[in-house]
């Protein structure tokens, strides 16, 4: 028995005890391991879903874009191009493009060679808002493009540029207004002062080129005795509710109008609510499917406050009303016959109680903000829960090294053992 005992390697012996008295707490952390990190996957993938949804609910709300999709068509593209957002109401209409908008611009011609005046002030006015350049300020034997970015760069300037175009042996100085519209008029004047190479601008002023007119664009809705709309920009936004014209080309007398067509796009429609429909249900599902979500009380309550937004009114109607349904299984559905109704009745209506400032899209992205911020309550859950799993590492790594002292302790054991019986045998041999 001695024999087979000094046959066995205490290295092995030493493990097996050390394997044996940790098993347990090996066990133990490893569960609590697995049980945290499966609460954080579910926790991150739940703040994905939430984020995806509402950037597709923002979009929905965005002035371009609209679950209620409307499709417009001009017959002249190359005049004005249109875009009809969910509010729009089908019709069909005919406008003139009479004038563009566009800013103002004004050219001042200079000798490139020359100097400017090292003093004196150049003075710009933009719809009774003026600002000045002290050419004091500029650096020494300044050319004309220092002025340009002394325009450019002045604490007091709201819309002006300044630019320099080359032409032989003339250098224009062109000073634009930002904005268009009739009311961005530029106004140029300069005091000189005592250097008398402030002649040079003087002149130029008095020879200053208007290359564009400040002026308004001006449409006509509906025959020659319509109803003239000006507005300061190219894109109008208000002259036919939700719809934006973009306008690009003036027309001329002897011009048709152009001929535009607003109606619902029947199958952008179904397609967009479709993907919203997805959206919700793929959030509701996975927390009723993933146990880590189903058991999580802020998962729940996610799910809960969804659920009361689709049973509230909107506009004085219920979505059910409409045709926003949930299912037997709970699952969120479209009745299309009731839907396509309400969109034949009342398309603003409907639009309103979707994609209003009250409707069913802005209340859910009110809820849903909180979670699905990176420093919001889902990711706080998600650092509470990472720092649980942070100590179960520790308390792993504590009890790792209080087994590898078991170890060497039973390793020391177990040898001494081997060399004591050892001893013992030799003993006996000599008898």
């Amino acid at each position: 028995m001695a024999s087979s005992f000094l046959s066995i390697d205490p290295q092995y012996l030493a493990s097996q005890y050390t394997q044996i008295e940790r098993a347990g707490k090996d066990q133990l952390l490893a569960g609590r391991s697995k049980q945290f990190t499966a609460q954080l996957d579910a926790i991150k993938k739940l703040q994905t879903s939430l984020s995806g949804f509402l950037t597709q609910i923002k979009d929905f709300r965005s002035a371009d874009k609209s679950i209620l999709a409307n499709t417009a068509t001009s017959s002249s593209e190359s005049t004005l191009s249109i875009n009809a957002g969910g509010n729009a109401v089908a019709g069909n209409y005919e406008i003139f493009v009479e004038q563009l908008a566009q800013n103002h611009q004004l050219a001042l011609s200079f000798d490139p060679t020359a100097t400017l005046a090292s003093d004196g002030e150049f003075s710009i006015d933009l719809a009774g808002n003026s600002f000045s350049v002290d050419l004091a300020g500029l650096p020494a034997n300044a050319k004309l493009s220092d002025l340009a970015a002394a325009i450019n760069n002045h604490v007091d300037n709201d819309g002006v540029s300044a630019t320099l175009v080359r032409s032989g042996t003339e250098t224009f100085l062109v000073i634009s207004s930002d904005e268009s519209g009739a009311a961005n008029q530029l106004s140029l004047s300069f005091t000189p002062g005592a250097d008398p190479a402030g002649a040079d601008i003087t002149a130029a002023l008095a020879g200053q080129k208007e290359l564009k007119a400040a002026q308004d664009a001006i449409v006509r809705l509906g025959s020659d005795t319509a109803i003239s709309v000006t507005s300061s920009s190219n894109t109008l936004t208000d002259v036919i509710e939700g719809v934006t014209l973009d306008l690009l080309k003036a027309q001329t007398a002897g011009d048709s109008p152009v001929s535009i067509k607003v109606g619902q796009d029947q199958e952008a429609i179904k397609k967009n609510l479709q993907s919203f429909i997805d959206g919700y249900n793929n959030i509701v599902g996975s927390i009723s499917k993933d146990t880590n979500l189903k058991n999580d009380s802020m998962a729940r309550s996610v799910q809960n406050q969804f659920r009361a937004i689709f049973q509230g009114t909107f506009e004085g109607s219920t979505l059910y009303s409409v045709g926003i349904e949930f299912d037997r299984n709970g699952k969120l559905n479209i009745d299309t016959e009731r839907f396509d109704a309400a969109l034949q009745k009342d398309p603003a209506k409907l639009e309103t109680m979707l994609s209003g400032d009250n409707g069913m899209l802005a209340k859910l992205e009110t809820t849903i903000e909180p979670y699905s911020k990176s420093f919001g309550l889902l990711g706080d859950k998600q650092k509470t829960i990472q720092a649980s799993l942070d100590l179960i590492t520790e308390k792993q790594k504590r009890h790792d090294y209080s087994m590898e002292l078991t170890y060497k302790r039973y390793l020391s054991q177990f040898t001494q053992m081997q060399v004591t019986i050892a001893q013992l045998e030799s003993s006996m041999g000599q008898f």
